[in-house]
C-alpha cells in the first residue's frame, strides 16, 4: 500500500483506555483534542467557540450510557469576560451549550453562577445519553463536543454569546446500560431557563424560586503600582465591600415568582417551538405536559424574563 512504510521516531501506538465501566478524568487519557486544552485533574477546558475531545476505547459490543460533566467556574467566566463582555458593568448571562457525540446532538445544559446553589459560585451540569455498539464502530473512538446553539428569538438578551468558551469538561463516564441506576436529584439551574432532556417523562413540574446572583469577579490590577502589597490590600477591601453591597441589594430586591407565570419552549434539535399543556398550577410551580413529540432536548424559559429567579425540572412519575 502506498505510504505504508512511512514512520517517524515520534509515532505512538493508539492509546486505549480501560474497559467498562470507564471514567475519564484527565486530559492524559485523550486521543484527540480540538480547541481544548488538556487538564491534569479534569479532562480539559474549551478555548474557542466549540471544543471536542476523543477517547479511544475498545468497542464493548453492548449498549452504553455516557455521562458528561460540564463545569462553569470562575476561570471560565474570566475568559469569557476578557474576550466577550463589552463592559465590566454588563450583566453576566447564563450559558446555553449543546453536547454532541459521534456527530449528533445528544443533550444540552444551562449553566449560571449563583450563590447558594453551587460551591464558590460555580455551576455544574451532567448530560447523559445512550449509545449503541454501532455508534462506536470498530475503532472505538468516542468523540464528545461542546458546541454553540442556534438561539431562539425569545432568548435574545437572556443567554450569553460564545457560551462554550472557557467551559470545563470535568469527567466523561461510560457504563453498560441496564446496570445500577444512578438517578441524580434535580437541581436548580440558577436562572429563568432550564433544559428538559429527551428521557424526561411526558409530564414534568417546573419549579421556580428566588436566587441570589453570584458575586462579581475581582478585577486583577493592571498597573505596576497596583500590584504592590499596600495597593493589593486596598483592592481587597473594595472587593469585599462591593460583594457585601451586592448581597444586600439582592436580599432587598429579591424576585418572587408569580402564581400565573407562563413558559416558552423550543426543541434545540429541530429548532421549532414546542407546545406545553398546563396540567396543574401551584405557588411557585407549574406542571406541564408535552403535547408534540420532540427529537432532542427542549429549552424552556419563563415568558417574563427575571434574572432573580431560578428554575428546576422535576419529573412526575405515573402522571
Amino acid at each position: 500500500m502506498i505510504g505504508s512504510w512511512f514512520a517517524t521516531d515520534y509515532d505512538e501506538a493508539p492509546h486505549y483506555v480501560g474497559g467498562l465501566p470507564l471514567e475519564v478524568g484527565s486530559g492524559r487519557d485523550l486521543a484527540i483534542v480540538d480547541q481544548v486544552v488538556r487538564g491534569q485533574s479534569i479532562v480539559g477546558r474549551v478555548t474557542g467557540d466549540y471544543g471536542a475531545v476523543g477517547v479511544k476505547m475498545h468497542n464493548p459490543g453492548v449498549p452504553t450510557r455516557v455521562s458528561v460533566l460540564v463545569h462553569l467556574d470562575e476561570v471560565a467566566t474570566r475568559w469569557w469576560s476578557d474576550r466577550v463582555r463589552p463592559s465590566r458593568l454588563a450583566p453576566e448571562l447564563p450559558r446555553l451549550v449543546l453536547v454532541r457525540a459521534q456527530g449528533a446532538l445528544r443533550g444540552a445544559a444551562v449553566l449560571a453562577r449563583r450563590q447558594g446553589l453551587r460551591s464558590a459560585g460555580g455551576a455544574k451540569a451532567t448530560v447523559e445519553f445512550d449509545l449503541g455498539p454501532e455508534d462506536l464502530d470498530e475503532d472505538g473512538l468516542l468523540m464528545v463536543e461542546l458546541a454553540e446553539p442556534s438561539r431562539p428569538a425569545w432568548t435574545t438578551g437572556r443567554i450569553a454569546a460564545r457560551a462554550a468558551l472557557g467551559l470545563r469538561l470535568d469527567k466523561i463516564s461510560v457504563r453498560p446500560q441496564g446496570g445500577p441506576a444512578t438517578v441524580a436529584a434535580p437541581v436548580p439551574t440558577g436562572c429563568d431557563l432550564a433544559i428538559i432532556p429527551a428521557d424526561v417523562p411526558e409530564v414534568f413540574r417546573l419549579e421556580v424560586s428566588p436566587v441570589t446572583p453570584a458575586p462579581p469577579l475581582p478585577v486583577s490590577p493592571t498597573h505596576k503600582w497596583a500590584r504592590k502589597k499596600p495597593a493589593r490590600a486596598g483592592f481587597k477591601a473594595l472587593r469585599i465591600a462591593r460583594r457585601a453591597s451586592t448581597r444586600v441589594v439582592a436580599e432587598v430586591h429579591k424576585s418572587r415568582p408569580a402564581d400565573q407565570f407562563g413558559v416558552t419552549a423550543t426543541d434545540l434539535l429541530a429548532e421549532v417551538a414546542v407546545e406545553l399543556e398546563v396540567v396543574k398550577r401551584a405557588p411557585g410551580s407549574i406542571t406541564l405536559r408535552r403535547t408534540t413529540p420532540s427529537g432532542g432536548p427542549i429549552l424552556v424559559g419563563l415568558k417574563q424574563a427575571d434574572r432573580g429567579l431560578s428554575c428546576r425540572v422535576v419529573p412526575v412519575a405515573g402522571a
